[in-house]
């Protein structure tokens, strides 16, 4: 175990790494705009994000395994360096295809630096400690998220949306020397045998496949010969990853992993609770906007009380996990959820609704599943021993994208299917501010309330997920914290 003082300087460089992906994440959204109106094709947008959700989730087991088998500092320096390369060729991007290109390298960097950073967390402190550090990594992530969309804004308006991406470097390149300076892992008995490479090529090849089937399903059309077809090569793909990982000497996302009742549990969990966030993020923005009214920022607004109550209640299961245990606040947090989105669901199908009554409902779905977050990782962190921490760390990662990705294609469809007659004309100018004042009041109300019953199935769905979230919790084994931990591995 470090020193307190070298503790914290490592944990400072790693929340500089953190900070890093959840910034550029946010605070490219509010400069897309202009970079639209200076490079072109509106027609490829969706592309510039979609490139690093495909390469931050497919390499993540990759890199899960690597960091138990190289170490956990080589693969944050890679991931960090990959990463701060992809920001600069992003800022120097002179058409929108070579943006989308740089972006998939930036997403390639942060399918690394979450694996490494909280692996390395679980390394340095005991048990009695972990739950606190990982709530505050929970809460510097939902923070940095928070203040991403107005910094990305500020920034593209006073120098140039290039800088947008320049900004990440300094920090990045303070984060690498820090850690370069003062982490000194130490030399552990961990099996290095041949990399997997079949099965990460496999794993690499389901999950980019099954991304694209429900990203661009939309698009293409869900019964289209190219959605149908990446889904059909998806599961090829992912049963013979499946017949790799059993046959494989040192398999990269080993099975057996999940025989373990603690690793089963947290990874539906964790699936289900990508669904939740994925879900908020994407379609309240939408009743803002399109129901409620008002500009881009102040629907985006509209998910700030999630990610303050997130780290608020992150911070507090830190805190009481060893008193209370991670399966009591599992089920406090997953019923705290379900009963914020289910008030939602209720005043979108029974009107009228307020934009405060989103506010608290918002405010408690964050604060519900910020108590299931921070369990759930120092559990699943603890239940394995050291030379398998970055796998299992990595996979919580994996499935929440995972689960985010099927249940915003899930979402888009039941909204789509309401887009049809006069809504389905005025869609786009209902939220857009200008055009939306354009239209007469009489036909502003009724789009308003078309869209608002559209959306109603949408909301449905997702406390739809907090129950399951909440019945996923009930499975969660009894016992304390230390029930459930691993043999610490000796300093």
């Amino acid at each position: 175990m470090e020193p307190g003082p070298v503790r914290r300087r490592i944990t400072a460089a790693l929340l500089l790494g953190i900070s890093l992906a959840a910034l550029e994440s946010s605070a490219v959204a509010a400069a897309m705009p202009t970079v639209i109106g200076d490079l072109g094709g509106m027609a490829r947008l969706s592309w510039v994000f979609s490139a690093y959700l495909l390469t931050s989730t497919a390499t993540v087991p990759l890199f899960g395994k690597l960091v138990d088998l190289i170490g956990r500092g080589k693969v944050y320096y890679f991931a960090a360096a990959t990463f701060l390369l992809g920001s600069m060729l992003c800022g120097l991007a002179q058409t929108l295809d070579q943006l989308i290109v740089f972006r998939a390298i930036q997403g390639l960097g942060a399918g690394g630096l979450f694996p490494a950073s909280v692996t390395l967390i679980g390394d340095l402190y005991k048990l009695e400690e972990r739950g606190k550090v990982q709530g505050l990594f929970a809460a510097n992530w939902a923070i940095t998220s928070l203040l991403g969309p107005a910094i990305g804004g500020l920034v593209t308006d006073a120098l140039s949306w290039r800088w947008v991406f320049f900004l990440s470097l300094p920090a990045g390149l303070a984060s690498i020397v820090l850690l370069a300076i003062y982490l000194r892992e130490p030399k552990r008995s961990v099996s290095r045998r041949e990399l997997d490479v079949a099965g990460s090529v496999l794993v690499f090849l389901a999950t980019t496949l099954l991304l694209v089937g429900l990203l661009e399903g939309g698009e293409w059309g869900w019964q289209s010969p190219a959605t149908l077809g990446s889904f059909v090569l998806a599961g090829l793909a992912l049963v013979g990853f499946w017949f790799q990982e059993r046959r494989a000497v040192d398999p990269v996302m080993p099975l057996d992993l999940f025989a373990n009742r603690v690793i089963a549990v947290s990874a539906a969990q964790s699936t289900v609770l990508g669904g939740i966030v994925f879900i908020a993020s994407a379609f309240v923005p939408i009743l803002g906007q399109g129901v409620l009214g008002g500009s881009a920022l102040s629907a985006g607004m509209l998910l700030a009380p999630m990610s303050l109550g997130w780290p608020i209640a992150s911070t507090l299961a830190g805190r009481l996990l060893l008193a209370v245990g991670y399966r009591r606040l599992m089920i406090v947090g997953s019923g705290l959820a379900l009963v914020s989105a289910s008030v939602l669901a209720g005043v979108i199908l029974e009107p009228p609704i307020s934009r405060s009554l989103v506010f608290v409902t918002m405010f408690g779905l964050g604060f519900g599943l910020g108590l299931v977050s921070t369990p759930q990782l120092v559990a699943v962190q603890t239940a394995v021993p050291w030379e398998r921490r970055g796998v299992a760390t990595s996979s919580l990662q994996f499935f929440r994208s995972i689960g985010g990705a099927l249940a915003v294609s899930l979402g888009g469809a039941l909204l789509a299917s309401c887009l049809t007659g006069e809504l389905g004309a005025h869609a786009d100018t209902l939220l857009e501010p200008t055009g939306r004042a354009a239209l007469a009041p009489e036909l502003v109300q009724r789009l308003s309330g078309e869209l608002l019953v559209g959306l109603g199935p949408v909301f449905l769905a997702l406390a739809g997920l907090t129950g399951l979230l909440l019945l996923v919790g009930w499975a969660f084994p009894r016992g304390s914290a230390q029930d459930h931990a691993h043999a610490e591995p000796e300093s």
